[in-house]
């Protein structure tokens, strides 16, 4: 996507798709949907399409990162909105990394003790949210609940006390798509007991089995 200066300019939207691109927003059958939070596909090969990864000589990690949703149509792993007036793009975000409110930074990895961090948010029925932030602590250090509460101390300092996550948990280990980002709605999806997306798209997929039947998740 990109800009246009024949076009006119609104809030939050790009403007239109570039010269050559076929982009178009995919619900989860396949099917173009505008208004609404859907898939970031491209439909067609684009000129900067890259063809492969480094040292994947046979190609199946590029074929599961971008083609295992949807078979020969190039899926990039973010979510965006078509505007069906004006067909301006708002993009909502890396789909296994969509923002949620309340979620503060990954600064909390600056912790010597802690080697990595997830944040993912959790409903009830009533659509009440509250904010999980799970722990993979660093070779020699224990989870602690010292370390809890500083942790919590630096989000109330650095940001403010909405910003404290609700629970702090420990993890053994923290999954990641094959192109290195963090997985949260992947994580949100098993603690609310639904189906995942995309696992093959997933570096570690191993890891998102320690997120089921949580009991300190139960009866929120």
């Amino acid at each position: 996507m990109g800009q246009n200066i024949s076009l006119p300019v609104y809030k939050g939207e790009i403007q239109a798709w570039n010269l050559g691109m076929a982009v178009d927003a995919w619900n989860e059958e396949g099917k173009a949907v505008w208004g609404d939070s859907s898939k970031l596909v491209c439909t067609k090969p684009i000129p900067c399409q890259p063809t492969h990864f480094w040292n994947n000589e046979n190609g199946n990690k590029y074929r599961k990162a971008y083609f295992s949703k949807f078979p020969g149509i190039r899926a990039h792993g973010d979510c965006c909105s078509i505007n069906s007036k004006t067909r301006g793009v708002i993009m909502l975000g890396l789909r296994s990394q969509l923002l949620f409110p309340g979620a503060p930074p990954s600064g909390v990895d600056s912790f010597e003790e802690v080697e990595d961090s997830l944040y993912v948010p959790q409903y009830n029925k009533y659509g009440e949210e509250r904010v999980i932030l799970f722990l993979k602590t660093a070779s020699g250090h224990a989870f602690q609940p010292d370390l809890v509460k500083r942790i919590c101390d630096a989000i109330r300092v650095g940001l403010s006390v909405r910003h404290v996550p609700s629970l702090i948990l420990e993890t053994k280990g923290i999954a990641y798509t094959l192109n290195g980002n963090k997985v949260e709605v992947a994580v949100k999806q098993i603690i609310a007991r639904k189906a995942m997306e995309q696992r093959g798209a997933f570096s570690n997929p191993e890891a998102l089995h320690l997120y089921w039947d949580i009991p300190e998740l139960h009866g929120f």
